[in-house]
Order: structure tokens, then sequence, then C-alpha cells
């Protein structure tokens, strides 16, 4: 089988511990043909020198701790991880507010699409807000990035606020947006989200080099943005770097800042 090829070219192969384990070798094995990617024995190899002798630049490793992509040459490792969603939890519980819920204007039993899930922070902070009886669907277009976020929703485990029990309830699923939206109703959701990649990095941290490494940058067309309208019933919120041109929008109905964030929210009337 072909070694994988998503749309940035980025090369891997799936492999397990170093000390040989037939349960971590079998769920490597099943990773490996979700993706379409190959699985090779570790043995007593560096990740840098697996990668070399197999004429690729990453591995997906499965651990006992986790599954997680690792890139020798940027010396970045991506795993799922809810990143600050438990924090802006906390601040909602606290008083403090959150900008996306507040662009969305979130209530509980509100129903979310959110259209480039990635690791799906916003989608978990949105899960908390509409509660049991609201929905959160969300979709990632690149196939591993989507195999990530869909098994550590189900499985990470985080402790206070109902983070977890918000996480479990996201709908995630592998699918691009510009292909889904015109198959769904009109009004089909309260709200559709878009967070689509920043020109230029907002968040400085390492966890975002190889998301940023993986994840698809196409630019989103304004035809789909006008099927979101279509989509939504309240409004489509998007998020981008404050002053960002982002092409082919209509002028939004609103822009909610977050106080001091270099990142805002436009806001869209349905049509």
């Amino acid at each position: 089988m072909p070694d994988h090829h998503d749309a940035n070219a980025l090369t891997y192969v799936v492999t397990a511990a170093r000390r040989p384990d037939p349960e971590l070798d079998a769920r490597a094995q099943q990773w490996a043909e979700r993706l379409g990617a190959r699985f090779v024995e570790r043995g007593e190899r560096s990740l840098a020198k697996l990668c070399a002798e197999e004429g690729v630049e990453a591995a997906l490793t499965v651990t006992a701790l986790r599954v997680g992509l690792v890139i020798p040459a940027d010396g970045t490792e991506y795993f799922f991880h809810p990143s600050m969603a438990r924090t802006r939890v906390r601040n909602i519980r606290e008083g403090g507010g959150d900008p996306m819920v507040t662009a969305m204007g979130l209530a509980p039993g509100d129903s979310v699409l959110d259209c480039t899930l990635g690791r799906a922070t916003d989608a978990t902070v949105a899960a908390w807000v509409v509660g049991e009886t609201g929905r959160v669907v969300g979709y990632e277009a690149h196939p591993l990035l989507a195999a990530l976020t869909i098994e550590g929703l189900a499985s990470y485990e985080i402790e206070g606020f109902g983070v977890q029990e918000a996480m479990r309830r996201v709908d995630a699923r592998h699918g691009d947006c510009r292909e889904v939206l015109p198959t769904l109703e009109a009004r089909s959701f309260d709200v559709v989200y878009f967070d689509p990649f920043f020109g230029q990095m907002v968040e400085r941290s390492d966890a975002m080099r190889p998301l940023r490494r993986i994840g698809l940058h196409e630019p989103i067309p304004a035809a789909t943005y006008e099927e979101a309208r279509r989509v939504a019933s309240r409004a489509v919120v998007i998020k981008r770097r404050r002053g960002e041109e982002l092409p082919g929008i209509p002028p939004p109905a609103d822009i909610i800042s977050g106080g001091g964030s270099r990142i805002e929210y436009l806001v869209l009337e349905p049509r």
C-alpha cells in the first residue's frame, strides 16, 4: 500500500512502541487501515531513523499513553488535547464570558455546525454551553486530523467543570464543509461556525506548528459562506485575526472582539 499523501504532501507511516506489544501493534494496524497508510514495526529504531529509513517525513505513533504524530525534522509532535477549552469554560462559569459564545448568541438547547473542527476546542466550549439538550456537529476535512480528533474526543480524560462530558457530546466527523453544506437543509442549525487558518499565526504555542503543517489551508470560497448563511437560522460566525481580509464574505452585521485579544468574530446574518 502506498504511503498516505495529504493535501500538503506530508508523508507518514504508522508504528507502535519499541517494545513488542501485540495489542498496541494491532491498534496501530487498525489506524493504518483507517487512514490508508502503511504500518511498520518500530524495532529499536528512533523515530528519526525510522522516518529516514522508510522514506517519510512523519510517524503516527500508537502507544499506551496516546496516539500522536511526530515530525522528527521539525522536532514537533501533534496529539489531541482540548487546549484552552477548560480555561474558557471556567471563565464562563465565573461570569467572565467568552467572545465566541457571545458572537454565536449561544444558549442551552442550541445547535451548532462547526465547519473547521481542527482539535475541537471551540466545539467543546459550544457543547458545554448548549448542554445535553443542544447539538454540536463538527467537520474536519483533513483525514488524519479528523481521526485524531474523533479518537481524542471519545477517549481523552479531563477533570472538572463538565468539560469531558461536553467533549463526548461533540459529533465529530471527517468531511469537507465545501461539500457538506450544500447537502444540508435550509436553517437546519442555529449557528454555522468557521475558524479558517490565519495567514499569520496568532497562537504562538508549539502545539499549533504541527497542526498548521497537516491542516488544510485553502481559502474558504464565497459560495461556501453563502451556503452557510442558507443553513444557519440565526447567524454565521467567522473567526479571524483582527483586521485580516477574508475575500468573498458579505459585510458582517456585527464584529465581536475578545477584549485585548488579537482575534475577532464576524457575525453574518442568515439568508
